[in-house]
């Protein structure tokens, strides 16, 4: 429920004790449904989806913080925290993001109304890409939490049916090879893999595949983009499952913007703007973590989204940028 300070621009103090009556407004009707006094068309149960038309999907928000931005700094990484960044612009990650889409159309899969890609990574570089790679073709995707075991990890892609899962590491490739479902077809590891991990997929019947291998493959055979529409599922967002068995909730890409969408509203002035700076401490597993990256995108600022995941055993730190420069900084 909200609280509306009706001189909170001028930034007065809250007084204590609250007016209830500066609280959410309620809808009639018997479900009980409370509604922001940030946006007045609410209580006439006109609820926002978007604030502005040429982004009402996550296809088309990257897109419109490339355009506003006019091609910006968009994704950049250090190996270790005593080197530079390095950066690759929004065309560039555009190009890439498509290339690995088209790697992965090319791969195959089985006749099915929505294709689910798996990401069980840390924040970095290629995480941005998949999902963007899996946007473009109107992919689904479900990412791994990287603290979820085993057993977690094989329950979700099996009631997803995963065939793809895009892992950052040789030990995350084993962790899904020890307990692989029979859906689970290919692993794609982005920094390589052991000689002795790769034999335990052949005696699976896994195939492994390195991140670049497959982005050359789609650079060489493109398929036209199948963008989605705002009806369309965008990912599954599981729970980490601290109480039993993860949980899976469906979420379209309207469902991600419109929550995104609100927020900045809610946040006026506040919002962020060209010149911010935001630090990302959440994993991009988590469905917070990936509204922040959205709404970066979706405001009047161009796609500064420096996403910095600073992984420490890894020594390896990855940015994304808007225009706004907001920085993610992620430090596991």
């Amino acid at each position: 429920m909200s609280c509306y300070c009706p001189n909170w621009m001028n930034e007065s103090p809250l007084e204590v004790p609250i007016n209830l009556d500066h609280q959410s407004d309620l809808l009639k009707g018997p479900e009980i449904v409370h509604v922001s006094k940030f946006y007045k068309e609410g209580i006439e149960g006109k609820f926002l989806s978007n604030i502005a038309p040429d982004a009402r999907t996550l296809y088309e928000t990257f897109r419109k913080g490339a355009k506003v931005s006019n091609n910006g700094k968009c994704l950049g990484w250090r190996e270790n925290i005593s080197k530079p960044f390095q950066w690759i612009h929004y065309n560039e990650t555009l190009l890439r993001a498509r290339n690995f889409g088209s790697g992965l159309l090319g791969l195959g899969f089985p006749k099915a109304n929505q294709i689910f890609i798996g990401i069980f990574s840390q924040n970095c570089p290629e995480w941005i890409l998949t999902e963007q790679a899996a946007y473009c073709f109107s992919m689904v995707v479900v990412p791994l939490y990287d603290t979820l075991g085993p057993e977690a990890c094989s329950f979700i892609i099996n009631q997803a049916e995963i065939a793809v899962v895009v892992v950052d590491t040789d030990e995350k490739c084993n962790q899904l090879l020890d307990r692989s479902p029979k859906c689970l077809r290919r692993i794609i590891v982005i920094r390589g893999t052991r000689p002795s991990t790769s034999q335990k997929a052949k005696n699976r019947g896994v195939e492994l595949l390195t991140f670049d291998e497959v982005e050359k493959a789609g650079a060489s055979k493109t398929f036209p983009e199948q963008p989605p529409k705002p009806t369309d599922l965008c990912t599954i967002c599981y729970t980490s499952g601290t109480t039993g068995l993860p949980k899976g909730v469906m979420l379209t890409h309207g469902n991600v913007v419109a929550a995104v969408s609100a927020i900045l509203v809610q946040l006026s002035q506040y919002r962020p703007s060209v010149g911010d700076v935001m630090i990302s401490y959440l994993p991009l597993a988590h469905m917070l973590e990936r509204c922040c990256e959205v709404g970066t995108m979706n405001i009047r600022i161009t796609r500064t989204s420096r996403l910095t995941s600073i992984m420490s055993h890894a020594h390896r730190t990855a940015c994304t940028w808007s225009e706004v420069r907001l920085v993610f900084t992620v430090e596991i």
